[in-house]
């Protein structure tokens, strides 16, 4: 549930200039919530509210100098520490692909293509979800997006006929 962390999401996203439906969308599609570690295939985990990958650690050590079992545990407990964190990973992907708001976003869940389109996608449903309008994602969607969104819709339409 977005709603308790709100605040903390509109302050991060005014910091690093992100529109303000970003940080609650990935956060509605990642489940994420205070104290919660979800196990990755690959031997990494997620971490709280926005389930930010353990990978990060490292390099937040040297950000902040902070010791790696300090920062886990803010980032597993600590829901605006997790948040900020999430908004300064969105900052630099943004950076990565010289303001493609939309490929940060993919990013943010992994760099391969189809994933990366995939996460889009869901990303873009959870901004409808949230505020039920492109533009909260900054009206930046490719026409490819689109395509996927709306083939999306349809396949949902057609779901939930066949299920009635």
């Amino acid at each position: 549930m977005v709603v308790p962390y709100l605040q903390c999401m509109m302050m991060v996203s005014t910091f690093h200039h992100l529109p303000p439906n970003v940080l609650p969308s990935i956060q509605r599609v990642e489940g994420g919530r205070p104290g919660l570690v979800s196990n990755n295939k690959n031997g990494t985990q997620d971490l709280g509210v926005m389930q930010i990958n353990t990978r990060w650690i490292e390099p937040l050590q040297r950000t902040t100098h902070e010791a790696g079992d300090v920062i886990y545990k803010r980032l597993q407990n600590d829901s605006c520490y997790n948040i900020a964190v999430a908004g300064a990973i969105m900052k630099l992907y943004l950076r990565e692909t010289n303001g493609n708001l939309m490929q940060a976003i993919g990013n943010y869940h992994s760099h391969t293509p189809y994933f990366n389109n995939q996460y889009q996608l869901r990303i873009i449903q959870a901004s409808y979800q949230t505020n039920s309008t492109s533009a909260s994602l900054g009206g930046r969607l490719s026409p490819y997006q689109r395509r996927l969104l709306k083939a999306k819709q349809r396949s949902n339409k057609h779901h939930y006929r066949k299920r009635s």
